[in-house]
């Protein structure tokens, strides 16, 4: 049946499942005005449901098959007699099917996953994470996981708030999906790292290794990585800033330790610095921000002390203040460029 087609190709399109195939048919589909009125009437319902359901995505298939058994058995009972309906009517009970699809899949999924989820909660330390899969998953300070301690049939998915370093197992029969914020990562094997604070305007994915496909939950936009890519994601706007080469992978600083800086403007650096150690840094002359920089730093040996001082030598600062344990304050200095 088309209608019965169009309301899955519709939900797919919705939460960014379509294959290139099924967006061509839902295409041709929507030429016609009475598809595009349905297709109007769902959409509308499905905006209305992200407000009520943000961590909730549905189970389509399963819907759909669940829908077409029930039809099947209504088939083998004795028929009853209703009124017939005009077109425009049928549509609104399709439009309305595919709703109770969105809703009842909730109670159904909460009820019947029968998936146990567990919290990890880190303070101010990093913390490393097997999960039963195998893959491994190291968290940030100041970040949350959340995560089911036995992955569902046909995906594994897990929640992320703050930034987190992952290095997925491979296996292409069942895709890992990292749900943060308002994107949707989607994974087979490969590593990468997540940043998505909920204080930051910006959230970035970094990819260390292999393809990363990244998905706005209202599909505006979905964006594949490879390795070194790193897309920055406008929070406040919804859309994606930019996607740029991070050959040194010096957003990963905090996870592997190291620090790689060639030819790099001091404004670069010094957001590196920053999101590696936790820290703050003023400085009182902004035209050493334009300055340029190399370096390679081992994080974890040398420690930031180290690694400021480093810095006083190469660009003769006159003075480094420990404001805090959380602010530094560089004086004067002088480019070598």
């Amino acid at each position: 049946m088309k209608e019965e087609k169009l309301i899955e190709l519709i939900h797919k399109k919705s939460t960014n499942a379509l294959t290139s195939d099924e967006r061509q048919l839902l295409n041709s589909l929507l030429e016609n005005k009475e598809n595009q009125l349905l297709a109007q009437q769902i959409e509308a319902t499905w905006e209305k449901s992200l407000d009520y359901q943000k961590d909730f995505t549905p189970n389509v298939a399963f819907g759909l098959n669940k829908l077409k058994t029930r039809m099947k058995e209504e088939k083998t009972t004795s028929p009853k007699v209703v009124p017939l309906q005009n077109r425009r009517s049928w549509l609104r009970i399709a439009a309305a099917a595919a709703i109770l699809i969105i809703g009842g899949l909730f109670t159904f999924n909460q009820l019947n996953s029968g998936l146990d989820w567990q919290k990890i909660a880190v303070t101010d330390i990093t913390k490393d994470l097997t999960l039963t899969d195998g893959s491994i998953i190291a968290i940030n300070s100041t970040s949350e996981l959340e995560y089911p301690t036995e992955f569902s049939m046909e995906e594994r998915r897990v929640k992320l708030k703050g930034e987190a370093f992952f290095d997925i197992a491979k296996n292409p029969e069942k895709p890992f999906i990292i749900e943060t914020g308002d994107l949707r990562i989607r994974v087979l094997g490969t590593s990468f790292n997540v940043r998505n604070f909920g204080n930051e305007n910006l959230a970035e994915i970094t990819v260390r290794s292999g393809r990363v496909e990244v998905t706005h939950i209202n599909g505006g936009f979905t964006q594949i990585l490879e390795a070194n890519d790193q897309l920055t994601f406008d929070k406040k706007r919804k859309k994606i800033r930019g996607v740029s080469k991070d050959n040194n992978l010096n957003a990963l600083g905090w996870w592997s330790g190291k620090l790689v800086f060639t030819s790099e403007k001091m404004s670069r650096v010094k957001q590196a610095i920053e999101r590696t150690y936790d820290v703050e840094l003023e400085f009182t002359d902004a035209e050493m921000l334009k300055c340029k920089y190399t370096i390679s730093n081992d994080v974890k040996a040398q420690g930031l002390e180290n690694f400021l001082e480093a810095l006083k030598v190469a660009l003769a600062f006159e003075k480094v203040n420990k404001l805090s344990d959380k602010k530094y304050q560089i004086i004067g200095g002088k480019c070598n460029y």
